[in-house]
């Protein structure tokens, strides 16, 4: 599992580490450091002071030039001093005039110490001090000027008689170091932990409950229990979040108050529009009848009635009426008890092409020219060809009610990948902009002698084959009708 889903405790826990080891790391680098300088500094200066004394003692006895004397005054300085490991005298040139072992005397220094004596009588610098041997070593360098206690046994005209050496063991001291550095290591240690476990109560206490107690709280929000609160005890970010979820909740307990109530009143105007749909409905289908008995009866009596006579011009105008009736009803079974659809392959034109030729028998003495333009590649498409083609005629005869005396009719279909597209477009009066958002409503017409319920057969028709259709209109322009439907549709 990645860092990305840890739990943000996991993470607060991983940066307090990396912080703390870094700043532990941090903390024990510069403790040992200043440690360590204090220790050699401390080194040093005793280093001096030790090898100070032992230059008076030599060299101030007057007995430079006599190398028994001296070099006994030195074992007797070597013996009563437990750091010394090593003493001797050195002259200018490098030799060793005197040492604590007889066997170096007159031996000349090896190139590194050479190099450092010629070092310091070119710089004529007082003293050197320096650890040797992995730091359990020190040694103290310290140039012997000509003073006048001396003139007795060296040349006034001589400025430096000589170096004394002396050498400290220094392995209490690089134990000291040692401790200290573990000692260091341990503090750190210690100090990380404090502070990851005083980190961590803080961020327990004042991030992590609080947003636990939030996630639980929204859980049950999203269970559905909009009774939920939160207790505001701080002014922080924190105390805003959970006044901000306080609002929320009662926000969503309103809107789901206000949601139920809008539900319960279409569930009530539905039931009442369901029951009321199928006694209109019944009663339709009731007055169908008769008036079908009707026009029956007056073709009937219209045969009977001698040609010429006035009363068969009233009777043919009856029959027009009730068959407009008839259509009326017709039309409200229909919207009111929709066929189900019946899906096959069908070529995509043909039922444009049918509807089209339906809707030419009712163009009348108007110069209306419909123009078709087919797929270029008529992939069968599965869709309710009656239905459709109902679809397209309705449009059409629409269109041809809206051209007062000329005008054109254009149809274009195509079909690809994301479905079929037909665009059937004329040029007509068009729709007020205020209409526009009414016409597929139930018995919404802008014609004197239509129903409204055409084009909310249409939309019914194409919601079934999972399409939609849309309108575009200017009044005085034209409209344009675009219809589309998937091809993924199957048989149901």
């Amino acid at each position: 599992m990645g860092i990305k889903q840890w739990t943000l405790r996991s993470k607060v826990v991983l940066h307090i580490v990396v912080l703390g080891v870094l700043s532990a790391v941090i903390l024990t680098v510069v403790y040992i450091s200043t440690q360590r300088s204090v220790i050699y500094s401390l080194s040093r200066e005793k280093a001096e002071l030790v090898g100070n004394l032992m230059l008076d003692a030599v060299f101030l006895v007057k007995k430079c030039a006599n190398v028994e004397d001296a070099e006994d005054k030195i074992h007797e300085l070597v013996a009563a001093t437990n750091d010394i490991t090593h003493l001797r005298i050195v002259t200018t040139e490098g030799r060793v005039f005197a040492s604590i072992h007889s066997d170096e005397q007159g031996e000349l220094l090896p190139p590194d110490d050479l190099k450092s004596i010629k070092d310091m009588l070119a710089r004529r610098t007082p003293n050197r001090i320096e650890f040797s041997g992995g730091a359990t070593a020190l040694r103290s360098l310290i140039l012997v000027e000509n003073k006048p206690a001396c003139y007795a046994c060296h040349a006034p005209a001589q400025k430096v008689n000589g170096f004394l050496e002396v050498t400290f063991d220094s392995r209490d001291t690089a134990a000291l170091l040692r401790r200290s550095q573990w000692r260091g290591i341990f503090l750190a240690l210690i100090a990380l932990a404090v502070l990851t476990v005083i980190v961590l109560r803080l961020f327990d206490r004042l991030i992590n409950r609080p947003i636990s107690l939030l996630k639980n709280r929204m859980k049950e929000v999203q269970e559905g229990n909009l009774a939920v609160r939160l207790e505001s005890r701080t002014d922080d970010e924190i105390g805003s979040l959970t006044k901000s979820f306080n609002i929320m909740v009662e926000n969503l307990r309103e809107a789901n108050r206000k949601i139920e109530e809008l539900y319960n009143q279409r569930i009530e105007k539905a039931e009442h529009l369901a029951a009321f749909g199928e006694l209109a409905a019944g009663l339709a289908h009731e007055v169908k009848n008769p008036l079908s008995g009707m026009k029956g009866a007056l073709e009937i009596i219209g045969q009977t009635v001698p040609p010429g006579d006035p009363h068969q011009e009233i009777y043919a105008e009856i029959r027009v009426q009730i068959d407009k009736i008839i259509a009326v009803i017709q039309d409200f079974l229909t919207y009111a008890r929709p066929k189900p659809a019946r899906f096959s392959l069908v070529p995509p034109g043909r039922f444009v092409e049918d509807a089209v030729r339906l809707a030419q028998t009712q163009i009348g003495g108007k110069d209306i020219k419909i123009l078709f333009t087919p797929p270029p590649d008529p992939v069968p498409v599965r869709l309710d060809e009656d239905r459709m083609q109902e679809v397209v005629l309705n449009l059409l005869l629409n269109s041809i009610a809206a051209i007062e005396r000329e005008g054109r009719i254009r149809i274009e279909e195509t079909v690809d990948a994301g479905g079929l597209v037909l665009v059937l477009a004329d040029d007509g009066a068009g729709i007020k902009a205020s209409q526009v958002g009414q016409i597929f409503h139930p018995f919404f017409s802008t014609k004197k002698e239509g129903t409204g319920l055409g084009l909310s057969i249409s939309k019914k028709t194409i919601d079934a084959h999972g399409g939609t259709i849309q309108v575009e209109s200017r009044e005085g322009q034209g409209t344009t009708f675009t219809i589309r439907i998937p091809l993924d549709r199957t048989d149901g």
